[in-house]
C-alpha cells in the first residue's frame, strides 16, 4: 500500500490510550514485498488504494468490466442526478475494504493464523460479491425475476458465483490463481463468503400445520438457512426441494458446512457478507459511496471499527467483536441504513420508476434475446441459467428496447418513453401500517405504548383495496391498474435490534465478552425501535376516474383496518403545517405587548 494511503488511515494517538489492547499500527503489513504488478486506484471514496495483481487479473475481465454499466442504485439515478456510481468501483471498495479488514486481525492477532492466502480470498470475495446482479441491479433479481419466475427463490449472490465460476473457466484464470498458491479449496472457499448459506440440523419433527408459515421438518435433516432469525425465535429455512418456511430457533442447531475454511476460521465469513449481525466491509462501502454520490450525510466510521475490531471465541463460534464504547457508531452505522432507505433506495417517486421499468422488462422479455453458450438465443429471464448470456445483460436493456424496431417491443417502448416523459404512476395514497395505539393509563412508560403493526403482502393489500371498489368502478378500474409497495425501513433485521447480535469486550478485559445490556441499560440516546413499514398505492393512468376510485377504496380499506390513510405526496416524520388563525394571531400578539410591558416595568 502506499505511503499516502496509509497515512490516511490514521485516527489519531488517543485510541491507543483509550483500546489498550489495540495494536498501533494502521491495518497494513509490512511483510509482505511489494509486488511489482500491483495496480494503484484512485478512488473517490478511499483514496489511493493498491491491489494485489491477481485482482487486476480478475478486474480486466469481460465479466467484471461490465459492472462499469449496471448503476449501483438503478432507477434511483432518475431521482438523484448525483446517483452515478456503478457497481464496478463498489466492488474495487469492497475488495480493498476486506483486506484492510482482515490485515487488521492478523497483525493485532498473530493467534489467529491468518495467511496471505486467507487474505487474498477474502479481497477476491469481495472483489467478486457483486459479478451476478442484473440490469439495474436489485430491480433485476429482487423485482423483474419474481414476476415472471415467482417460484425462482436464488438472489444475486447465488448468479454471483455462477459468474466467477464462469469468468474462471472462460479466461483461464485458474492457473493465475496458482501462481499465487490458491488451489480448489480456496476457490470454494472464494465462493462460500459471496453466497454465504449457512446450514443447520433439525433436532425433531415439526408439523407445519402447527405454525403459520412454518416448513415441515424431519428429525436430523440439514436445512439451509435463508434468513437467520427472520422473526422473534425463528429462523427461515429452506430444504432440499427448494421449500422455505419458518421454523423456531430451538428446534435446530448450527452445523459447520463450509468446506472452504475450518470452524477455527469462522470469522473469516463475517467480512463479506456478514449473517450474524450485518457488520461488513460490502456495508461499510455502500454507505460511504452510496452518501457521497447521493449528498446525504454518513456518520459512521469505518477506520475507527477498525482500530477496534477483535476476534474472539464464543460458543456459538470465533466471531470479529469491538469495543464495549462503540455500541453508538454501531447505531450509527445501522441508521445510515435505515436513512439510506428511507430518503433514496425505496424513496415514493424511485419506487414508482422502478414498477415501471419492470412492467417493460416484462413486455419485452420474450421479444429481447441474448446470445448464450453454442450461440443459443435466451430470453433476459432466461440469461439467469446461461452465463454467457447474462455477461451481455446491463442497463442497456432500457435503450435497446428504446432503439427497436421490433412492433413486439411497442408496449415496453410506450413505458419507457413514459418514464422519459416523467409522465409516472400517481401515488394516490399511504399509511404507514401501524394500527393507532391504544389508549394507555398515566402510569404506563412511553416504551411500553406501542402501535400494533399490520402484517399483509402486497398482493393481498392490492386484492383488498380492489374489492372496496363499487362494482360500477370495478368496471373502469382493472386490478392490474392498481400498484401497491410496502416499503420497509429498518435497522436490518425487520423489528429487532441487530446490536443484540454483536459480541462486544471491555477495556480492561479485552478476551471476554459483556452483555449488550449492562452497556445500553443507562442510555437515553439509543433507539428503542428498529422496524416501521408503510403502505403506497398508486394507478398507472395520472388522469381520468382510475384515480379518484382507487384513492377512495383505499380510504375505505384504511378505516377497515385501523389506518390512516395520508396524501400520495405526504412525507413520513413532517408534520403539516397548521393554517394561521387571524384571531389566534393577533391574541399571541397581545399577549406578547402586555408581557413586554411587564418586563419594562
Amino acid at each position: 500500500m502506499s505511503e499516502p494511503a496509509a497515512k490516511k488511515l490514521k485516527t489519531g494517538p488517543e485510541l491507543a490510550e483509550d483500546g489498550a489492547p489495540m495494536d498501533e499500527s494502521d491495518g497494513v503489513s509490512d511483510e509482505e514485498p511489494l509486488l511489482p504488478e500491483r495496480k494503484v486506484f484512485n478512488d473517490s471514496v478511499h483514496g489511493h488504494i493498491e491491489l494485489h495483481p491477481l485482482l487486476v487479473k480478475i478486474i480486466d475481465t469481460p465479466e467484471f468490466q461490465r459492472l462499469r454499466f449496471i448503476k449501483q442504485l438503478g432507477m434511483c439515478y432518475f431521482v438523484y442526478p448525483g446517483a452515478t456510481h456503478n457497481r464496478f468501483e463498489h466492488s474495487i471498495g469492497v475488495s480493498y475494504l476486506a483486506g484492510e479488514l482482515a490485515r487488521s486481525l492478523q497483525l493485532k492477532q498473530p493467534k489467529l493464523e491468518i495467511t496471505k492466502e486467507d487474505i487474498l480470498c477474502v479481497e477476491i470475495a469481495g472483489l467478486c460479491h457483486d459479478l451476478g446482479h442484473g440490469p439495474f441491479s436489485h430491480l433485476f433479481d429482487e423485482a423483474f425475476i419474481p414476476r415472471i419466475l415467482p417460484d425462482y427463490k436464488e438472489k444475486h449472490e447465488k448468479l454471483s458465483v455462477d459468474m466467477f465460476d464462469h469468468m474462471l473457466k472462460k479466461n483461464k484464470l485458474k492457473k493465475e490463481f496458482k501462481k499465487h498458491n490458491l488451489v480448489k479449496r480456496d476457490i470454494t472457499f472464494i465462493g462460500e463468503q459471496i453466497v454465504g448459506d449457512r446450514e443447520v440440523m433439525s433436532l425433531g419433527t415439526l408439523n407445519p400445520e402447527e405454525e403459520k408459515e412454518g416448513l415441515a421438518i424431519s428429525n436430523r435433516q440439514k436445512l439451509k438457512v435463508v434468513k437467520r432469525n427472520a422473526k422473534e425465535g425463528y429462523h427461515m429455512l429452506r430444504n432440499k426441494q427448494g421449500k422455505e418456511g419458518l421454523v423456531p430457533t430451538s428446534m435446530v442447531k448450527d452445523i459447520w458446512s463450509y468446506k472452504g475454511r475450518g470452524e477455527d476460521k469462522s470469522f473469516l465469513y463475517e467480512i463479506v457478507a456478514n449473517k450474524r449481525n450485518g457488520i461488513d466491509v460490502d456495508k461499510w462501502d455502500y454507505f460511504a459511496r452510496d452518501s457521497l454520490y447521493l449528498g446525504i450525510s454518513n456518520p459512521f466510521d469505518w477506520r475507527r471499527f477498525l482500530k477496534f475490531a477483535r476476534v474472539l471465541d464464543e460458543p456459538d463460534g470465533m466471531q470479529i467483536c469491538t469495543r464495549d464504547k462503540e455500541i453508538t457508531n454501531l447505531y450509527d452505522m445501522f441508521h445510515t441504513r435505515y436513512t439510506l432507505h428511507r430518503r433514496a433506495y425505496q424513496h415514493r417517486v424511485n419506487k414508482i420508476l422502478e414498477a415501471m421499468l419492470v412492467d417493460a422488462l416484462c413486455e419485452a422479455d420474450k421479444h429481447l434475446l441474448f446470445p448464450g453458450e453454442n450461440g443459443k438465443k435466451r430470453k433476459m429471464s432466461e440469461a439467469i441459467n446461461d452465463m454467457e448470456a447474462y455477461s451481455k445483460m446491463t442497463d442497456h436493456v432500457m435503450w435497446d428496447i428504446l432503439s427497436s424496431t421490433d412492433k413486439k417491443l411497442e408496449k415496453a417502448k410506450d413505458i419507457i418513453h413514459r418514464i422519459m416523459k416523467r409522465d409516472l404512476y400517481l401515488c394516490v395514497g399511504q399509511t404507514q401500517l401501524k394500527k393507532k395505539p391504544e389508549e394507555v393509563s398515566p402510569t404506563q412508560t412511553p416504551s411500553k405504548e406501542v402501535s400494533q403493526e399490520l402484517s399483509i403482502k402486497e398482493d393481498d393489500a392490492r386484492e383488498e383495496i380492489y374489492n372496496k371498489l363499487t362494482k360500477t368502478q370495478k368496471k373502469v378500474v382493472k386490478k392490474t391498474d392498481i400498484v401497491i409497495h410496502i416499503a420497509s425501513f429498518n435497522y436490518g433485521m425487520g423489528e429487532r435490534d441487530p446490536v443484540k447480535h454483536v459480541k462486544f469486550y471491555s477495556k480492561n478485559n479485552p478476551n471476554k465478552t459483556v452483555q449488550i445490556s449492562s452497556i445500553a441499560r443507562d442510555s437515553m440516546s439509543l433507539p428503542r425501535e428498529f422496524s416501521e413499514r408503510f403502505l403506497r398505492v398508486c394507478t398507472k393512468q395520472r388522469v381520468g376516474k382510475v384515480p379518484d376510485f382507487v384513492r377512495e377504496a383505499f380510504n375505505k380499506w384504511c378505516t377497515t383496518n385501523g389506518l390512516s390513510p395520508k396524501p400520495g405526496e405526504f412525507i413520513p416524520y413532517m408534520t403539516p403545517t397548521e393554517k394561521k388563525n387571524p384571531q389566534k394571531v393577533s391574541q399571541r400578539r397581545a399577549d406578547a405587548s402586555t408581557a413586554s410591558k411587564r418586563l419594562d416595568m
